[in-house]
């Protein structure tokens, strides 16, 4: 971020470099979660470290605070010059860092996008404890998730509605399974029961996304997966690559 040649205030500049690093808070979370064989996962620390280090310099640019590590890069190895544990140390620093860098800017972090991100992490941490049996369908996933949303204190019909907020988009008509009007958030249940469910279900959130999207300004897909999705990562790169979509996948 170049905050020099913004028009932008410092608040904004600092909510938009809140909203940067919880993406890249979230780009390392799909990393450390897909199936990718460790000897190779945690080959990209380098990157994730000169991302973080771009964002920690701006914060300490725009706030004088130095309270957030910047690093050497020069001093940091290559890939091919550790092995894949080192290679793994390094990045759980790079994410301890992140989180650090996330907690400074909680205070400019917008009230929706510190709720959007709230109820992801409620979501991608919990819903797997909660769900006891394998689900029939996607109603028993539907279930569980309300039950982490009133576990968390939210009021139906005052916090969320359930099958509310419609959209006509395209000559269809789309139902969000939940609504956070007050966030401007959708999210949508997805559930893969087998490897023919993948297909279908990419092409459900392709659809849903511009139809959403034209109405509310995020989407958050809950993917629960039975064990068919091989690499999580690149399931979720391409729909995460749309302004304003998350994405969940929960193994089962």
């Amino acid at each position: 971020m170049n905050e020099g040649s913004s028009n932008a205030s410092p608040n904004q500049q600092l909510r938009r470099l809140a909203s940067q690093v919880d993406a890249l808070r979230q780009s390392m979370e799909m990393t450390a979660q897909g199936n990718t064989p460790d000897f190779g996962k945690w080959n990209g620390f380098a990157n994730f470290f000169r991302t973080y280090n771009k964002l920690a310099s701006s914060y300490r640019n725009l706030t004088g605070h130095q309270d957030v590590i910047v690093y050497d890069l020069d001093k940091l190895p290559r890939w091919g010059e550790v092995v894949w544990h080192q290679a793994k140390n390094y990045f759980e620093q790079a994410y301890t860092d992140t989180l650090f860098l996330s907690a400074c800017l909680n205070e400019y972090a917008s009230p929706q996008m510190t709720s959007r991100s709230e109820v992801q992490d409620l979501i991608s941490s919990n819903l797997r404890r909660v769900v006891f049996d394998v689900p029939a369908n996607e109603v028993a996933v539907q279930h569980a998730v309300e039950t982490l949303f009133v576990g968390r204190g939210y009021q139906k019909g005052f916090d969320y509605d359930r099958e509310t907020g419609r959209v006509k988009f395209s000559g269809k008509e789309f139902v969000p399974d939940f609504l956070f009007k007050s966030f401007n958030l959708v999210i949508e249940v997805k559930l893969i029961k087998n490897k023919s469910h993948i297909s279908k279900c990419v092409e459900e959130m392709s659809a849903d996304i511009p139809a959403y999207l034209s109405a509310y300004e995020s989407i958050i897909f809950c993917v629960y997966d039975l064990g068919c999705i091989q690499d999580v990562a690149e399931f979720q790169r391409g729909f995460e690559s749309n302004a304003g979509v998350r994405l969940c996948v929960i193994k089962h």
